[in-house]
C-alpha cells in the first residue's frame, strides 16, 4: 500500500490528521510505503499568520477537542508569527536520503505541535535530525548550503498545480481521497 500526504508542518489538521492515520495503521498492522509533498501554507514572500486569541480559540474548539477524541496529544504553539516551513521540508531530502522521511516528518510536526519549538531554526531542525540519528552534519551542511532548496521550490511549485484544495489531503496508491478520515475507525475502513 502507497500513501500520499500533502502537508504543512504549522497546519494542525495535518498533525492531528496523520497522528489518526499512524494509529489506524498500527491497529491493522499495515506499513505503508509514504510519500510526504510538501504544501506551504505561506511561503514567501507572503506574510505569515500571527497566532493570536481568535486562533487560539478555533484550535480549542476544532482541533484540541478533536485530537482528545482520538487519544492525541496537541498543544497551542504560541510562536508568533508562524515558523516558515521551506528549511524542515528541505531537511526531508537528507532524512530519506537514511530512510528516516517517516520519523522526521513525525518529529518534526510533534516538535511544534507538542514542544512549541520553532520548526524554522536551524537549530531546533538540526536537534531533531541528531535525536533520530540522521547524520548532524551533514543534515546542517545540506541545510546552510541550501542543497535542496531549489529541488524544494520546484516540488513545491508542482505540488500547488495539484487538484486538491486543503491539507492535508490523502492519496491511497494514487487515489485521492475526496476528504480525509477523521477518526481512527474510518481509516481502518478505507485501509
Amino acid at each position: 500500500m502507497k500513501i500520499t500526504m500533502i502537508l504543512d508542518f504549522v497546519c494542525p489538521y495535518c498533525f492531528v490528521g496523520e497522528k489518526v492515520l499512524e494509529k489506524a495503521l498500527k491497529e491493522k498492522n499495515i506499513k505503508p510505503e509514504y510519500k510526504f509533498l510538501p504544501y506551504e501554507l505561506s511561503p514567501e514572500p507572503n506574510p505569515q499568520p500571527i497566532v493570536n486569541e481568535g486562533a487560539r480559540e478555533y484550535f480549542k474548539k476544532n482541533i484540541e477537542n478533536w485530537a482528545k477524541e482520538e487519544g492525541i496529544e496537541i498543544n497551542f504553539p504560541t510562536i508568533s508569527p508562524k515558523p516558515r516551513t521551506a528549511l524542515a521540508f528541505e531537511g526531508l531530502y537528507t532524512a530519506e536520503k537514511y530512510d528516516k522521511g517517516v520519523d522526521y516528518i513525525r518529529a518534526v510536526l510533534e516538535a511544534y505541535w507538542i514542544h512549541n519549538k520553532d520548526i524554522g531554526n536551524l537549530n531546533v531542525l538540526v536537534e531533531i535530525a541528531d535525536d533520530l540519528r540522521i547524520p548532524k552534519f551533514e543534515f546542517e551542511d545540506s541545510l546552510l548550503s541550501s542543497k535542496y532548496s531549489e529541488a524544494h521550490r520546484k516540488l513545491n511549485a508542482e505540488v500547488s498545480e495539484f487538484d486538491f484544495d486543503v491539507v492535508p489531503t490523502f492519496y491511497i496508491n494514487d487515489e485521492k481521497l475526496e476528504s480525509f478520515p477523521r477518526k481512527v475507525k474510518e481509516w481502518i475502513q478505507k485501509i
